[in-house]
């Protein structure tokens, strides 16, 4: 049986226990709210989920934001998974603000449809920081076919139902299935090849191994000029800046709705207050600059200034118009 005075005095060192455990918060706590005060000190690294043309873009923002933060931050590139073994890694890290991502069409609003599990939930995982660039995507063919307007290049197509093919830079990403969105919306039958990249899929075109494909603006842009490829039409309502002499799909007189390609900024979820508010501070001064935004427009993009709150609603908007294409057609990653 238990002496009662036993008793007694475990309940009183239970006691002392929480009141020094309570202590020792309440001096802990400084330091936390120090640590955030003071933050950035040291660098930050910037996950860029695929080479290219994010590659180049976070290359951009990790020289302008380092010194709007009076700090240092580290590109790192990591491939693979359609964009999500870099997104997941993001997803995944201290959400402390030393590992920030950029987030892309393919990697947040189509790949997550296709791949199990993709280590990530776009709706839970991320504090969405801003949208910095969007891209128009183009329609391209080889000046060999002998079509000079979208309305030539579909009657074409009509004609030879399941004979045409088309060219992608990989199985479900933003570019292949606006080519899929396309051939459904106005009636073609074609054949999909996937490739690696944008440029093998440009390669592609004009070596006649394919005869057309929705391509991203500034991967094509530099062989659209040269004549090598012809483009037809841009996304959108109106004409792309980087493409004044071609029509947009609205002008061309299509009836379809093709989103443009995504270059935002995601860092882990529950950022603390002081940590995001530096962050958020640090991405609009960097997308209010005109200095940055010549650097996006050269590179064949459009300029953002698109928030948080607002990049993730967009983002959940094309993750649900792909998922539902997605699952309409039956894609899968094979």
């Amino acid at each position: 049986m238990n002496d009662p005075r036993n008793i007694t005095r475990r309940a009183a060192a239970l006691r002392l226990a929480a009141m020094a455990g309570g202590a020792a918060g309440i001096g802990a706590f400084p330091s936390i709210v120090s640590a955030q005060a003071n933050w950035p000190e040291r660098p930050i690294t910037l996950i860029a989920p695929f080479g290219g043309a994010v590659d180049f873009l976070a290359r951009q923002i990790a020289l302008h934001m380092a010194k709007t933060l009076n700090g240092s931050m580290i590109v790192d590139v990591k491939l693979g998974g359609s964009g999500t073994i870099g997104l997941s890694a993001v997803a995944r890290a201290q959400p402390d603000g030393y590992t920030i991502g950029m987030g892309t069409s393919t990697a947040m609003t189509s790949a997550p449809h296709l791949i199990k599990n993709p280590g990530y939930d776009v709706t839970k995982s991320f504090t969405y920081l801003g949208l910095i660039q969007t891209t128009r995507q183009v329609l391209v063919v080889s000046p060999a076919m002998g079509v000079n307007t979208v309305a030539e290049f579909i009657a074409l197509a009509k004609s030879k139902p399941g004979k045409l093919n088309f060219g992608s830079s990989g199985i479900g990403n933003s570019i292949h299935l606006a080519a899929e969105q396309f051939n459904a919306d106005v009636g073609i039958q074609a054949v999909h090849v996937p490739y690696k990249t944008g440029p093998e899929t440009d390669a592609a075109i004009m070596a006649g191994d394919v005869h057309y494909a929705w391509q991203s603006v500034p991967s094509s842009i530099a062989l659209i000029n040269s004549g090598r490829i012809k483009a037809l039409a841009v996304t959108g309502d109106t004409r792309d800046a980087a493409l004044p002499n071609v029509p947009s799909i609205k002008e061309a007189g299509i009836n379809t709705t093709l989103p443009d390609q995504l270059f935002g900024m995601v860092a882990p979820a529950n950022l603390p207050p002081a940590v995001l508010a530096k962050l958020n501070q640090a991405v609009q001064t960097m997308t209010a600059d005109p200095e940055f935004q010549a650097i996006v427009r050269k590179g064949g993009g459009t300029p953002s200034q698109v928030g948080g709150e607002d990049f993730a609603k967009i983002v959940q908007r094309d993750s649900k118009l792909w998922g539902d294409l997605i699952k309409r057609l039956g894609i899968t990653p094979n």
